[in-house]
């Protein structure tokens, strides 16, 4: 289907598939089987990302990224998700929470981010502050020079290696505010790494602190402002969460229809059976239902018309399409794609935690409902 997608994004589109086809998934299969993706392998493919102009591809012109449109990130993160979760995350993506760095901040954190020097960890969940974020406990005490942080955080991507920290807080007046908090920062410590159903290879950590002093320099945007300067990276991420769906469900119908072109049962190729041809119908139909509303509240972002709303839906109906489309295609290549050494297990595992990640499909609905019944 012809999307409408100008001539430089589409260069853009396939820089990004050769790097994936030609550089990631050769790693796949040793990512998946150990859990693990070497540090020497990511410090190598990261810094080929940068010479592409692919990593930090989300920020703008101003602190040394491309300056792409919504839509043309969309496009590349999509291409991502036809990888591993793991390698994929090579290629980085700042948070949005950086561009509230003040000057100093901007140097020592952003900047070097933007460049690849830097990695880094976006810490709000906790374990009784999932989606309800404004029931955070982490608490930060000012001092006379600054404030004194003490809590846990739960399932942190990239916090047992982050170079450094963005933490959300509550102060006395139960506002939250938002903090850069170094790795080496006495008083931070990281807990145990998770044991997850996908994604290996992929960390996630719970985070503590404890009496954990920073100073008032590393106070990230207004004091109170924290969940303002969130939103943004949150919104951000629902719509990466999105498009990478879209790559995933796309890798998935791809595998099934060669598989489908090439099985032969009872003398003849398996898709040329109604039953299994139907299936892959409708798993196309669902691919590009999704990627026509995610590419559509792209372009609603680009124009300054977005609601929080269409990222919602866009999210929505990505991540789910993404779990019945894999699970659909699974079912057609029967034995073949419940094997580990086919790509259909992984992106059946990887698929599911997109359904809750960034923000619950339930939380989703909860937000378009709102808008629907026009409440608040």
């Amino acid at each position: 289907m012809d999307h409408g997608i100008d001539n430089e994004t589409i260069a853009l589109r396939d820089t990004t598939r050769t790097f994936v086809e030609r550089l990631l998934r050769p790693h796949e299969r040793e990512v998946e089987e150990s859990s693990k993706l070497r540090e020497d392998l990511r410090r190598s493919l990261r810094a080929t990302a940068v010479e592409l102009g692919l990593h930090a591809f989300n920020m703008p012109i101003n602190v040394g990224g491309p300056g792409l449109s919504r839509l043309a990130q969309v496009v590349v993160r999509e291409q991502l998700g036809q990888v591993g979760v793991a390698l994929s995350d090579v290629v980085g993506r700042p948070p949005l929470s950086l561009l509230h760095c003040d000057e100093e901040q901007r140097d020592r954190y952003l900047l070097p981010a933007v460049r690849g020097e830097l990695s880094w960890a976006f810490a709000i969940t906790e374990p009784d502050a999932g989606s309800d974020v404004k029931s955070i406990r982490t608490r930060a005490t000012a001092t006379g020079d600054g404030y004194v942080l003490n809590g846990h955080k739960q399932f942190i991507s990239h916090g047992a290696s982050a170079d450094f920290v963005i933490v959300y807080a509550k102060g006395a007046d139960e506002r939250i505010s938002a903090f850069i908090v170094d790795r080496s920062t006495p008083g931070f410590r990281v807990g145990r790494i998770e044991q997850t159903m996908g994604w290996r290879g992929y960390e996630l950590a719970e985070l503590w602190f404890d009496d954990c002093a920073v100073g008032s320099h590393q106070l990230l945007g207004p004091v109170g402002e924290g969940l303002t300067i969130a939103l943004d990276q949150i919104n951000e991420s629902r719509l990466g969460v999105a498009a990478h769906c879209l790559g995933i469900a796309q890798r998935a119908l791809d595998t099934a229809v060669k598989h489908a072109r090439e099985r032969v049962q009872f003398g003849q190729a398996i898709g040329s059976f109604q039953g299994l041809s139907w299936m892959l119908a409708d798993a196309s139909v669902r691919v590009e239902s999704a990627r026509s509303l995610v590419y559509s509240v792209a372009r609603a972002v680009d124009a300054g018309r977005a609601r929080p709303t269409d990222i919602s839906m866009g999210k929505l109906l990505a991540t789910e399409t993404a779990g019945l489309v894999v699970d659909a295609c699974l079912q057609v290549m029967g034995g073949a794609g419940f094997m580990a050494d086919g790509p259909m297990e992984m992106l059946y595992r990887d698929a599911r935690a997109f359904r809750i990640g960034e923000g619950t499909s339930e939380v989703q609905r909860n937000q378009i409902a709102r808008s629907v019944l026009g409440r608040s």
